[in-house]
Order: C-alpha cells, then structure tokens, then sequence
C-alpha cells in the first residue's frame, strides 16, 4: 500500500494529480471541497511560497509555479515580471512597450508554449520571430489569473509546442471557490512620466445553488503611462576616404586618408569603424488596459458537470508618442576628424574580409552631417478573446473530459511618422564620444543648428504621381520632410476540441490509462499598408513658429538627469505638436491630382489618412496562414513499490500529430498591380511524440524526492515569420530590409532530458537540484544573405549586390524602383531568409533552488525566510549556429520579513550578457548583445483589519539602465532609461 495516500493532498486519482500539475479545469475539480481548503492560498507572502512548494511537491512532473495571491503580493507589474521569481525564467526588457515576454532555461520566448488552464489559445501579438511567437504577458493583468505553473517536463496528454517548457495560467473553476467579494483601488506612480495612473480590481463568487451552480468573476481595469529615454549609436559606420575631403578631388581625398592610414600605422585594407549614425529618443506610452476571466459551472448530478470559462483582455495605447533627433554622419558629404590624441584606435580583435583588423573611433569631430528631428506617433492595440466550454462525465472507473474553445486576438499597429531633415548644413559642426560604456562619459556636441533650416522661407511642390518615395520635394535651402509610416494588423484565431478518455484501476501498479483525441485550427490574417509624402504640401504648414521645444523640456529631465552629454532643445532638438500638424498636412492631400505610377499602381489612402507607399511595399505582409492539427495520444500512470519505502510514480505515453499548412498572398508575378491574383502554399508534416515521467522517494519522509523526465516535442515555425512572400522595407539614405519567404520551413524537434532531486526539509522549505539537456534538430533561424539572384521571381530588383571589407551587403544602385533616390549605390542591403539548419543544437544547464523560512525561531525571528534561485544554461562550444537570446546565468533572491499583521519583501533579479539578432533599420544594422544587469524590486502590505488591507510596491529601485552594444561593451549601440515606479492600493473584502 502506498504511504503517500496519507498525505491530505493526495489522491489516487488521475484528476487529483492533474489538477496539482494545473491541468484544465474539469480535471482540478476532482477535489473535493475539504481538500480544497486545505490547498487554498492564504494571503501572506509565506503562505503563498509555501503553496507553490506543496504544489511542486506533489505534481507528477518536473514543476514550478507561483501561487494564486502571490502574482499579487509580488512586486510585479505584470505576470511577466513576476514569473521572475520561477527558477530558470528570465524576463526580455528589448521592446519599449513593457511586452513583458520570458526566456525559459535560457531559450528564447518563441520556444516557450503558454496556455490557459491546459488549453492553447491565440495571443495578441505581431512578433515574427522564427522560433515562433512570444506571449505579451503586459497585456493581460495578472489579477484576472489564479496562479501560474511553468511545467519544465511535459506528459503526452499536453499540448505540443513548448521546447522550453509551458507556462500555464490558471483560471479556476466557479464550483472550487468560496462565496466571496473583494476590491481593491490603488494607483501607479512613474517617476520618469511624471504620471499616476488609476488601477481597480474587483473579483467575486457566488453559489447559486450550494455545490450546484456557482458564477465567479474578476475585472480589472487600469490607466496606462510610461516613458523610455534612449541614447543610441544606430550604427558604426566605416570611415572613408571622403569622409577627409568631401569637396576635393579623389586623389585629394585618398591622399589624405592613406597619409593618416601611414601616420597611425593602419593597413590599407583595414576596416576603422565610427559612431556614424547617432539617435536620441524620448518615447511615452499611454493609454489603458482592461482584462475580464470568470466563469459558469453546473453540476445538475454526482456524474456530469458543465462549464463555461472566459478570458478578455484589451490593451489600447492610444496616445503613444516618440520624440527623436537624428544625426548622420556616415555620408560621404560629412567631414570627419578622428581625435586620436583623446580617442585612440582601439582593436575589436574581429578581422574583416581582407583578412585585416577592425579598429574603432569611439570619439570624432565632424562638419556637415545630415540633421533630422522627427514626432511620431505610434499607437497600439491588444486584444484576446477565449471561450472554453467544458464538460465531465464519470461513471465507475471511466471520466469523459471534453473542451472546446474558441478564441482570437488582435495586434494592431498605427504608425505615422513625421520628419524634419536637411543633407548638408553647412552651419553645423560637432563632436561625438560614445562614453565607450559609460553613459556618464557620452557626449554628442554641435553648434549652428538653428541656422540649419530656413521655415520661414520654405515653399515645396507636392509630388503628385504614385512612387516609392517617403520624402517630399525639396524647399530652395534643401529642406525637405520625410513622411511615413506603417499601419499593420495581425489578426488571430485559434480553435480546438479535444475529448479525453481515463481508466481508473483499484488494483496493481497501473493507477490509470488516458487517451484521447485533439483537433485545432489555428488562423493569422496581415494586413499592412505604408503611408508616403505623396500629394503632401507642407507649405504654410510646416512654419518656423509651430516648431517647439520637445516634450521633456516640460516634464522630467532627460534620461532622468543621469547624462548631460545629450543635445538639448537649445541645442538643436526640436519638436513640434504632431496631432496638429498631421492633421494638417493629410488635408493638403490632392487625391483627384496624383497620377498613377508608371506600372500602374493607383493612388488609395492608408488607414492613417496618406496616399499608399507605391514599389510593392506591401509585399509579404498581407497575407493568410493556417494551421490544421489532429492529434492523438495514449499514457499510463502507474505507481508501484521498488524497495524499501521507496515507490516509483510516474507516466509513459506518447503523442501523434498531423499538421497541414496553407499560406495565401498576392501572387507578384501578376500582371495587374492594382488586383494581384492570390497564390497558394501548403505544407504538411508528421510527428510522433514519446514521454517518459519517473519519480520515486528516497526516504520514509518522502521529504526527498528524485525526478526523471524524458520527452521529444516539436516547435512549429511561426505563422508570421513563415511569410508566403519576400517582405521588403526601404528608408531612404540608408538602405534596405529583405525578408526572404519562409513559407516551406518545417518544424524543429527537440529531444529533452531532465534530472531533478527535491529535498523538502521543513514545512514551506525545500532546496532543489535539476539537470537539463535538450538535442535540438532541424532548428529553423535566420541567414543573411547578398545575392541578387535570390530576388528573382519577386519583381523586384536592387541592383547588384556585394559584400564590402567591413562584411555590409551594398548595392551598386542599379535597382528597378520606381523612385531613383530611394537606394542609390553604397547604401545598404540588409537581406535574410528563414531556413531549417542540419546541425543537431546542443542545449544543457542546471537550476538550484534554495527556499527556507524561518519560522522555527522564537518571536521576532520567526518571521524572517527567503528564496535564492539560480540558472545556468550553456550550449555546445561546437555547435556552428548559435540561438540568440541566452543569458548563461541568472539568477533572483527573495528575502522577506513577515508577521501577523505586516510583510515586506525585497526581490533582485539579475541575468548575465545575451546576444540579440539584427532587426532593421528602426534599431541599426549588424547583431547586438544586451550588457548584463540586474534589478531590485520590493513589496511591502499592512492590514488594518482582518478584511482592510494597504499595499505598497516599489520598481527598479536600482535606476537598472538597459544597455545594448556590439561585439565590446565599450561599443555601445543603446542605452535605456525608464526609471523608477511606484504602486499604491487598498484591499477590501466584503465577503
């Protein structure tokens, strides 16, 4: 006989096992009511450590999780953060939107499944990772969720697709709550926004019917206001031998360059580098987020219940704007003086393609650069919807579980950008320093930029035919706009049913048998569309009394007053009040007057009021792409005596998939531009999936337990990064973006390993040790390309292509578009495709876990505990192709005092140095590494009475800046600060 069936938590049920492990609703609902108050979350922080213990404890497989009133105890300000405290996930601070998507055991977020109580369901976002897309955690609140569990190793019967792991939020079932009725008010306080913003929660349950029909619910709703100030080399650009003499001959400027090449002792043919592209950047976030979960359930007899289960959320960033000054002094009309006496040669130790070394510039000073000051506004929309019917049937020893759900989501970009620009001001001269990793040490310089453009006297003529252009004429001083900007919706859907089948057994070692049958329908509609200056007629528009000072004159010091190296408004960045402009310039619009384009492409408004982009810019956007899956698994759990006390738990079984593709665009090769016919592209594949979960007690206590796990699993390619079509992208002056087609990649498999040991010393403490390894093949990733041939059959053609010394793809401006300016030779061709990589990945690591309260020691010692997690993850020096992404350490301590009445709790988490991959022109051209940082967060609450409660929280207590570089962190690239947060809140409950 089984000694764990003493424990008050177990049951020999497949349900009971289930529902620790977070499996959908109906399988937790095997519990009866006293059982469930036995596990119910106390609102204490030891309390809620404690649960997630217990819960770790007696899952079946290798678990993590955080407990339900712990999302809101932690010092948090979304799920995504507070997953911060689960070994081996780290949180991804790369966007400007508080996204809030994780790495688990190191791997990137698209490797990383995330379900709602067992079930896969669509999430709001336009991520076109190949590995697949990243849940935005930021816009869901976390108080509409009941807990969270990050299951490491999976069981046949659970939906395929996370490598990493799956993370599963739970919303629980009405019929498993108490009667109750609970409020809380509160406000968020950005320091660098200089904004407080309102946050309401409200989350009840009632039985209607005792035991019968229960109706729960929880709404939450808050304002949403956060700003970013950034400090960016877009680019180390090569220094040339015009940068010397742009206005002499060109013997006279290889003169010059070759004596300093002499002078410094520097190769002909290496490859010196500069700060060539310089940005500033001051973006605010507002807007608002409202997220619903609640549910219906009906037990009308012992055998069958019936549910209903929604999750809603809608995140709308309306009022999102971005301020930035832009610098470029990579042309060839800029001169450049290196300052070697302050800024000497510094080797990157990289050879370029002559076999030469690269050298950098941290420091120069420079005449003539291109002057740009641009307003944006950049508007967001986040929106899911899940609806999950369920229903248990159970009679003798057979359970029938059946779900069907029903979702989608929307992510919805509305972008228009407006630029203020000028070549070659003769007025303006300057100097630049990186800081060379110390943003304290940074500066950029220059003076006459309020002679640089004449609005006073500027007259432009619109451009009245259809072209890929962005920019509008020139004014007579070379002042000229660039207007553009993208309106892009990806729409989602994703449908399933499944119906499951178990059979209990009183007797022997098999517990139970599960199988079952599962079908999804997964769907992702694009469309896009670009704006351009076409028909635009700034003139009496854009004058010099509508040019202001920038937003941060008026609010918080920039960069939060951490650098003064910055160009200021007095120095030449300069804004202007862009819902009125916009408007205004969109109503200088002439539609009647503007000619089709030579291949015929009309005019037609975008969703943002301007004329279309002409060139094809919408290829590889708008498109369709489906995903049909049937599935069926079989396993057993069983459960049998080995020696001694120990026992041996655990499951096998394994899981067939078969999944068909469709992919449907405009096809290119059509003759008539303004009504392309649709292509269409299917896939299909097979998979089989086995799983292995071992367990078994070392001692009578069962307080030291030892894990085995072993499962293969797939990860599909992401519908949106699977693009049917090449995606093409140009800014004028710099170059272009070419996304190959991905339409036929087929899905990566992953073989994983894991060996856990848990010693569960004391009553809410418990120090583990688990082991990873994944054997990753037919990993899917991103090669660039220079190759003019790879673009034949698009219609588009961009000259020829070669690769130059410093290893940048060039054109010789020999291209087809429509508008000659756009890409002319020298400038850039960023080209990528997605493609399946033969080599077998190797990925292994290791997470300790430390979790102890004190509670042993007398009054007031008792109420001191903590929790230290750490992480390693490393993959094989010989693996050729490296996945982005990896910190190979982090790590987040916990510590926390708490009493009767009162608890504070201080979280640090930190992760060490990870690679990025190039993403454009918005963030600059070659790979990027994020500097390792870490963040000290905290918590504190005070109950005034049994039911009043008063919470405080405090964020980024550290000033953590987010710091981006290339090759060397004294090689900056970006350098991000957000600055402080601070919530407030009052609890109240009425039941």
């Amino acid at each position: 006989m089984s000694t764990r069936n003493k424990h008050p938590f177990q049951k020999t049920t497949l349900g009971a096992l289930v529902a620790l492990a977070c499996s959908p609703t109906f399988a937790q609902e095997t519990v009866n009511d006293e059982e469930v108050e036995v596990i119910s979350i106390v609102s204490s922080i030891k309390g809620n450590l404690q649960s997630a213990i217990n819960e770790k404890k007696l899952a079946p497989t290798i678990v993590d999780g955080i407990s339900a009133d712990d999302i809101g105890t932690l010092p948090a300000l979304d799920m995504g953060e507070a997953l911060q405290a689960v070994p081996g996930v780290q949180l991804n601070r790369e966007g400007s939107r508080r996204e809030s998507s994780i790495n688990l055991r190191g791997l990137p977020s698209g490797f990383v499944l995330t379900t709602a109580n067992g079930v896969s369901i669509a999430t709001p976002t336009r991520d076109a990772s190949p590995y697949g897309a990243a849940n935005p955690f930021g816009a869901y609140n976390p108080a509409v969720f009941n807990g969270i569990t990050v299951q490491k190793s999976l069981t046949a019967d659970m939906v395929e697709g996370g490598i990493a792991g799956t993370v599963n939020q739970k919303v629980k079932s009405p019929l498993q709550r108490k009667q109750s009725l609970r409020m809380q008010i509160g406000g968020r306080y950005e320091e660098l926004a200089d904004s407080i913003d309102p946050e309401v929660s409200i989350s009840g349950s009632t039985h209607l019917i005792d035991d019968v029909l229960a109706v729960s619910g929880t709404l939450s709703f808050s304002q949403q206001t956060f700003r970013q100030d950034v400090i960016r080399i877009n680019a180390y650009d090569s220094l040339r031998a015009e940068n010397f003499a742009p206005d002499g001959t060109e013997g006279e400027q290889d003169a010059l360059y070759n004596e300093w090449l002499s002078d410094n002792n520097v190769h002909e043919d290496a490859t010196i580098l500069f700060p060539g592209e310089y940005r500033q950047q001051s973006e605010v976030n507002s807007g608002d987020r409202f997220s619903f979960s609640g549910g219906i359930e009906y037990k009308p007899s012992e055998n069958l219940k019936l549910g209903f289960t929604s999750i809603i959320t809608e995140r709308n960033l309306d009022e999102a704007r971005l301020e930035q000054l832009e610098m470029r002094l990579d042309q060839t009309s800029v001169k450049v003086t290196p300052t070697l006496d302050t800024y000497p040669l510094r080797p990157t130790g990289e050879k370029n393609n002559a076999g030469q070394e690269t050298y950098v510039l941290s420091g120069v000073d420079f005449e003539r650069p291109r002057y740009y000051f641009d307003n944006r506004k950049d508007e967001q929309l986040q929106d899911a919807t899940a609806y999950m019917f369920d229903a248990e049937w159970t009679h003798d020893m057979w359970t029938v579980d059946a779900n069907l759900t029903l979702s989608e989501a929307t992510n919805r970009r509305t972008e228009v950008l407006l630029s203020n620009r000028t070549d070659k001001p003769a007025s303006i001269k300057g100097s630049v320093y990186t800081g060379e990793g110390n943003i304290e040490d940074f500066y950029f310089n220059m003076t006459g930029a309020d002679q640089a453009m004449d609005f006073a006297n500027a007259v432009w003529s619109p451009k009245n035919q259809v072209a890929n252009t962005a920019t509008t004429n020139k004014a007579a001083d070379g002042l000229y706009l660039l207007i553009t900007g993208n309106y892009e919706q990806v729409a989602h859907s994703n449908d399933s049913f499944k119906l499951d089948f178990t059979r209990q057994f009183d007797e022997g070692f098999l517990k139970n048998v599960k199988f079952g049958y599962r079908f999804a329908d997964v769907f992702q509609d694009s469309t896009y569309a670009k704006g351009s200056s076409i028909g635009v007629n700034p003139t009496g528009i854009m004058t010099s009394d509508r040019i202001t000072d920038p937003a941060y004159v008026s609010e918080q010091a920039f960069f939060g007053g951490l650098t003064d190296g910055f160009v200021s408004a007095a120095e030449g960045w300069r804004s202007f009040d862009f819902d009125s402009m916009n408007a205004d310039l969109k109503n200088s619009i002439k539609i009647a007057d503007i000619a089709p384009a030579s291949n015929g492409e009309e005019a037609v408004y975008t969703p943002t009021g301007y004329i279309q982009r002409g060139g094809r810019q919408s290829d590889g956007f708008i498109y369709s792409s489906g995903l049909k899956t049937n599935a069926l698994y079989g396993m057993a759990n069983f459960e049998f005596e080995l020696f001694g006390p120990m026992l041996l738990n655990g499951n096998i079984g394994g899981r067939y998939i078969q999944s068909e593709t469709e992919a449907k665009a405009p096809d290119t090769g059509g003759s008539d531009i303004n009504n392309l016919p649709l292509a269409v592209f299917k896939n299909d594949y097979n998979h089989f999936l086995p799983s292995v979960n071992l367990s078994t007690n070392l001692d009578d206590d069962e307080s030291v337990i030892l894990r085995f796990a072993y499962n293969k699993n797939i990860a599909r390619p992401d519908l949106r990064s699977a693009s049917p079509t090449s995606k093409f992208s140009y800014i004028q002056g710099v170059g272009a973006t070419v996304q190959l087609p991905g339409s036929n990649i087929k899905p990566f498999e992953a073989d994983s390993y894991d060996l856990s040991l848990e010693w569960y010393n004391r009553t809410g403490s418990a120090i583990t040790l688990a082991l990873f390894k994944k054997e990753i093949s037919n990993l899917f990733d991103t090669q660039d390309l220079c190759d003019s041939t790879a673009l034949t059959g698009t219609g588009v053609d961009l000259g020829q292509l070669s690769v130059q010394n410093d290893g940048k793809c060039i054109t010789d401006g020999n291209d087809n578009l429509s508008n000659p300016d756009l890409l002319v030779a020298g400038d850039t061709v960023n080209m990528s495709g997605i493609v399946n990589i033969a080599d077998t990945i190797s990925i292994k690591g290791m997470e300790i876990s430390i979790q102890q309260n004190l509670d042993f020691l007398p009054y007031p010692w008792n109420g001191f505990g903590g929790v230290i997690n750490y992480s390693q993850t490393e993959q094989d020096d010989n693996d050729a192709n490296r996945i982005p992404g990896i910190s190979d350490k982090s790590y987040n301590a916990i510590a926390y005092y708490e009493q009767d009445s009162f608890g504070v709790r201080l979280a640090y988490n930190y992760r060490t140095a990870y690679d990025l991959r190039t993403s454009g022109t918005a963030n600059g051209f070659a790979d990027r590494s994020v500097a390792a940082a870490g963040r000290l967060d905290a918590s504190a609450y005070y109950k005034i009475t049994e039911d009043l409660q008063i919470n405080f929280k405090a964020y980024n207590l550290t000033e953590n800046l987010y710091e981006e570089y290339q090759t060397h962190e004294w090689m900056p690239r970006a350098t991000k600060y957000s600055g402080k947060v601070f919530t407030f809140g009052v609890k109240y409950n009425f039941l």
